[in-house]
């Protein structure tokens, strides 16, 4: 695969800058299950564009986050701790600079496809985001990438509603929280019960005047991928449906695939090439085709690598 311009309908952003985060020995989110990511992505056909990526701005970041929560992750990195205070965030002297080059890199995809460069984009950055709150990092989240490009689509592109389908097999519990009580986005989550973060009750719909537009689908540990899809046909998509967004934005998290030491679910990569296949149609139908999807989990690398790329090629 090559770097090329012009108008193609697929296209990745991969960069070997993000193995600079050094999360330590035996870390589940290792620059091991990356590499092994960007194997894969060069594999991948010549006609799929690599959409080259940029440092996001401190500006950027707090439009999801709050200004004290940026400096925090700052003066952590600055002091050689080895995790953010807030919590179990694993953190190295890069780790800073690295997630601003992960919030650039997810929003210069989105660029590309407001250009008309790309139709759909898969981001593959690190460190992962959907566990970050607006003021808090979690998990194996320092800045929540996904939720920058939904306020940057709004503010800069001028995109009214987005919808965020959140396929992890983890609660995006710091998503749902950014947008909980905000009418023009959409969050919706498929993920294992029971575990970590320990949020994203089915009860939980949203708050105030976004009561509606948080939807959140629990699955049982050791169910496959038949029943997740059962459920987003049946909750899912008419959800998306009623809300009729403007840009789809993808949280694709690939610990949910069988065998994954993390996760407890048992999906294919069938299952997340055919959840591809439903988004890019609920892209094509509601958002003139536009979609950037970004990983999030998935901590066996070449279980990440199998199911990242059957999600890449059902984008085309």
């Amino acid at each position: 695969m090559k770097a090329v311009k012009g108008k193609r309908r697929v296209g990745v952003h991969y960069d070997s800058c993000y193995e600079r985060h050094d999360t330590g020995d035996f870390h589940p989110e290792s620059a091991e299950r990356y590499r092994a990511l960007i194997a894969a992505m060069e594999e991948l056909a010549d006609d799929v564009v690599r959409v080259m990526g940029r440092t996001g701005l401190p500006a950027e970041v707090m439009l999801a986050h709050a200004p004290h929560y940026h400096d925090l992750v700052y003066l952590d990195v600055e002091s050689f701790a080895d995790k953010l205070r807030t919590g179990d965030t694993a953190i190295c002297e890069e780790s800073y600079e690295v997630a601003l080059e992960a919030t650039g890199g997810v929003l210069e995809c989105v660029d590309a496809v407001m250009r008309g460069e790309v139709d759909r984009v898969f981001c593959a950055v690190r460190p992962p985001g959907h566990h970050a709150t607006a003021d808090r990092g979690m998990g194996f989240c320092v800045f929540n990438h996904v939720a920058i490009a939904a306020r940057y689509l709004q503010q800069e592109h001028g995109v009214g509603k987005v919808a965020i389908i959140d396929w992890d097999v983890h609660h995006g519990n710091g998503t749902e929280s950014i947008f909980l009580d905000d009418p023009s986005v959409l969050y919706a989550s498929l993920h294992e019960k029971g575990i970590y973060p320990h949020t994203g009750a089915a009860g939980e719909t949203g708050r105030g005047k976004g009561k509606g537009t948080t939807l959140n689908i629990e699955l049982p540990g050791g169910s496959d991928g038949a029943l997740a899809l059962e459920q987003w046909s049946e909750l899912l998509a008419p959800k998306v449906e009623e809300f009729e967004p403007e840009f789809l934005m993808v949280s694709a998290g690939f610990d949910a695939r069988r065998g994954d030491p993390v996760g407890g679910l048992k999906w294919e990569d069938e299952t997340f090439a055919e959840m591809t296949r439903r988004c890019v149609a609920m892209a094509e139908r509601w958002c003139g085709g536009r979609m950037v999807s970004v990983l999030e989990g998935g901590y066996d690398p070449a279980g990440l690598a199998s199911a990242a790329l059957a999600h890449v090629e059902a984008l085309g």
